[in-house]
């Protein structure tokens, strides 16, 4: 499991502004009882609420060094103003080479948000080196966290190397499997999550982002904007036996926001890169502000990733959460369970 080791806004109208001020947290919402619904959810579920709103299947290498009247969607500023030279990428390369890129993101903030970038591939770079998926700079190596004193389980080539760290992996010999302890080097959760808030502010179209433009003051902020607008948590699922060779992402939009008293976030974001899918939540929608008082509960339905893997073969479901709230660098120890053919003892290796 996840475990944390570490600890220019626009005017809005009096409306909005009453409305935020009433906007339940979801913290109370986000309890493990959600993560366990999975044992009882069905496709039906989460296709009765959501309809696929855009993909990145739909979007190709769009980028014209020469095309005219550019006009960057993330601060507003157009030429010549700021220039639009660098080929910006719809889904970053940290997650796998791709050739998705957009027309609407100037040099200025390209190069704003590569820190971002920066902790959320320290985040995910043990995915990427188990997986081999090469980036723009090729596969990524491993190194995990290590204290004074201490040695680092290294990770390059598909090749473990635990050293002295016993405590980092553990083998079950009957199943065929090891289990691998991963401490991932200090990042920032805050950085993590205005990645994939560009992400799916990326996949609106001109006309919902000018009817949402508080997700943009929520992309630029320095420090979290509280006012209850915002889900913190995303989650994690790992395909079994599906691997898909090109990332994506999908965007999802409710069919209805509100069902009883259960209001339910308008865009739901799915990130898949390898058999890797994170499931991210965009803040509350001007469209349903009304809607998010005390009296509705604010429902997060997961997206049922487990049915599109080989059920047959799966003999436990694991969803983990993330909270990408927290501004201070933190480390995690992600577990990750490997299954193997046979051993080769040492001898044998060349």
């Amino acid at each position: 499991k996840l475990i944390k080791t570490g600890k220019n806004t626009q005017k809005r109208t009096e409306k909005e502004k009453r409305q935020i001020k009433y906007i339940p947290t979801t913290k109370a919402i986000i309890t493990i009882k959600l993560i366990q619904r999975i044992k009882f959810m069905s496709m039906v579920s989460f296709f009765d609420l959501y309809t696929l709103h855009n993909s990145t299947d739909k979007i190709g290498n769009e980028f014209r060094k020469d095309a005219q009247n550019k006009i960057c969607s993330f601060c507003g500023r157009s030429s010549p103003d700021v220039s639009f030279k660098t080929i910006p990428h719809i889904i970053p390369e940290l997650l796998g080479r791709n050739k998705i890129t957009s027309n609407f993101e100037c040099d200025d903030c390209n190069a704003a948000y590569k820190t971002h970038e920066a902790d959320t591939a320290t985040m995910l770079q043990h995915y990427l080196s188990l997986l081999n998926i090469k980036s723009k700079k090729g596969v990524p190596a491993f190194q995990s966290k290590k204290g004074i004193g201490e040695f680092s389980t290294t990770l390059k080539n598909r090749h473990l190397n635990f050293g002295l760290n016993n405590e980092d992996y553990q083998f079950d010999y009957e199943e065929k499997k090891i289990t691998v302890k991963f401490r991932t080097k200090h990042f920032r959760p805050f950085s993590v999550y205005k990645i994939f808030l560009k992400m799916g502010i990326s996949l609106l179209t001109d006309e919902e982002l000018s009817q949402n433009r508080h997700y943009l003051d929520f992309l630029n902020c320095e420090i979290p904007i509280e006012n209850g607008m915002q889900v913190w948590t995303a989650f994690r699922y790992m395909f079994k036996t599906k691997y898909h060779p090109t990332p994506k992402i999908n965007l999802y939009k409710a069919n209805n926001t509100l069902i009883g008293k259960c209001a339910y976030p308008e865009y739901v974001l799915l990130i898949n890169f390898s058999n890797i899918v994170f499931q991210f939540f965009l803040p509350i929608s001007n469209q349903n502000m009304e809607e998010h008082t005390p009296k509705n509960k604010l429902q997060l339905e997961l997206f049922p990733a487990f049915v599109l893997d080989d059920i047959q073969r799966l003999n436990k479901i694991d969803v983990y959460h993330l909270d990408l709230k927290e501004t201070k660098k933190i480390s995690i120890t992600d577990t990750v369970v490997l299954y193997y053919d046979a051993l080769i003892s040492n001898d044998k290796i060349d």
